[in-house]
């Protein structure tokens, strides 16, 4: 690691890990919501219905949370900077490949190797930061410079893509990663230095293959089932399929010939830990599965242009990133700040805002929509902090990685199951009633989530972050 004192030049190396990062985190997030707005000239040109829309969206994300947790223990084991470097890689190559996709099926291939991009880049660019800024100043500095990153990709995504689409076509909302991957890529190799390696970490491959095939077998059976029918045999074998992978997944998990499991459920024994993953859940399904909504509402029931359904959105993308800033001087302001006023009121605030566009439907005016967007956009911004202080407080330091990564994992899991429920209940074509139902079904899990917020973190001052605490003392330790 680089001296605390570092000079000039290793100064220099800080800024270089910083915007190698930065760009690559701001290309994952940006991926997750650019998509949208190109998903009705997709449909139209690929000849592609509802039920493809949706695997386009979530092949991606299914994949990208299937491999959170087994990616940084390989940063570990193989070291941060190679995995990071191959994550890039193959996310870079793979828009390549989503701009030239000929077909739905190349085009869903091509994002499934997207998702495995995001997933190896996520976890080790932290890493990466963490090892590559010594001082802790400089560190929070860098670490708040790469969050930030993100909080650009959310708040430009509808716009980008609007512009990209309407002036280039929906090929140029990948192709666009390509210089920005390749420019990220360079920078970490030539300027940001190599961190250290734990060869002995042991990969969960059983668990995490077994991850892969239940999580990809509910996500088929959701999607699936709302166009083809819930008795349907596929819908019915995948959802049995879902109940014996999981039994073997904690099977696994729980056998003691499994080293070092990639979800040790004991954790799961501790109230917070588990109510704030089931939280993370909740959010992501209410706000990615209401963008992917609106996404096509906007453009298929309104008839508006890509760009124009971009501005539209441009309140709710630009009030969670502002949001994400107010929470995170919320739980900032004191060390004893307890995660449960940001994570319920924050939550219980989206879902107001959710519960209006349900109530004004997709096609009111630009005036009752804009302040719906935004409280629902403030609201769950708030929240996002607050989660990361939750899980973080309810583990040992030790495990603050593994918290983090359980925790990101339910969250894009949760966008998976919402983009595949509320995506079927929209219909298609979309319908005004089946938009608002959509919006209505979104606006009951974020209320869901506040409540579990307020259930969870009853005993208000409890709940702490592991910093400000010694490891062991997590409230709901089993």
């Amino acid at each position: 690691m680089l001296p605390a004192d570092a000079g000039p030049a290793a100064r220099r190396s800080e800024r270089i890990a910083v915007v190698a990062t930065g760009s690559a985190f701001f290309m994952v997030i940006l991926d997750t919501s650019v998509v949208n707005l190109a998903l009705p000239s997709i449909a139209a040109e690929l000849h592609v219905g509802l039920a493809g829309l949706q695997w386009i969206v979530d092949g991606y994300a299914l994949v990208f949370a299937s491999l959170l947790l087994s990616a940084g223990s390989l940063g570990d084991r193989l070291g941060a900077k190679p995995v990071f470097l191959l994550g890039l890689l193959i996310f870079t190559g793979a828009s390549a490949l989503c701009g030239a996709a000929p077909t739905q099926s190349a085009l869903n291939a091509a994002r499934v190797l997207q998702g495995i991009g995001a997933a190896l880049q996520l976890p080790t660019s932290l890493a990466l930061l963490n090892h590559a800024v010594a001082d802790p100043a400089r560190r929070a500095r860098a670490i708040s410079a790469w969050a930030g990153a993100g909080a650009l990709g959310i708040a430009l995504g509808p716009v980008v893509g609007g512009v990209l689409v309407e002036a280039v076509g929906w090929r140029a909302i990948f192709l666009v990663n390509i210089p920005v991957g390749a420019l990220g890529a360079w920078l970490a190799w030539r300027g940001v230095p190599e961190s250290p390696r734990a060869p002995g970490r042991h990969l969960d491959v059983a668990g995490q293959l077994l991850a892969i095939i239940c999580l990809a077998a509910l996500t088929f059976a959701l999607i699936e089932g709302g166009h083809v029918g819930w008795s349907a045999w596929p819908v019915a074998g995948a959802a049995g399929l879902v109940a014996l992978a999981a039994a073997a997944l904690v099977a696994v998990e729980l056998h003691p010939a499994t080293v070092a499991p990639m979800l040790p459920l004991h954790l799961f024994r501790r109230a917070t830990f588990s109510a704030t993953t089931a939280i993370g859940l909740l959010h992501n399904l209410g706000v990615y599965g209401q963008i992917f909504v609106l996404s096509l509402a906007l453009q298929d029931l309104r008839g508006v242009s890509p760009l124009r359904a971009g501005l539209l959105l441009l309140p709710l993308t630009a009030a969670i990133a502002a949001g994400t800033r107010i929470g995170a001087r919320l739980v900032a302001a004191s060390r004893q700040t307890t995660p449960a006023l940001p994570l319920a009121a924050g939550h219980l605030v989206g879902a107001a805002g959710a519960l209006a566009l349900a109530l004004a439907g997709p096609d009111a005016a630009v005036a009752i929509l804009a302040p719906a967007l935004l409280v629902l956009g403030l609201g769950v911004g708030t929240t996002t902090p607050a989660m990361s202080v939750a899980i973080l407080g309810a583990v040992e330091r030790g495990h603050s990685g593994l918290a983090a990564g359980v925790l990101n994992a339910a969250r894009q899991m949760g966008g998976v199951i919402g983009v595949a429920v509320l995506g079927a209940l929209v219909g298609s074509p979309p319908s005004v009633a089946g938009v608002s139902l959509g919006s209505f079904v979104g606006a009951s899990a974020l209320a869901l989530a506040g409540a579990l917020a307020i259930a969870a973190f009853r005993d208000d001052g409890a709940e702490q972050p592991s910093s400000a605490r010694p490891a062991g003392e997590a409230r709901g330790e089993g």
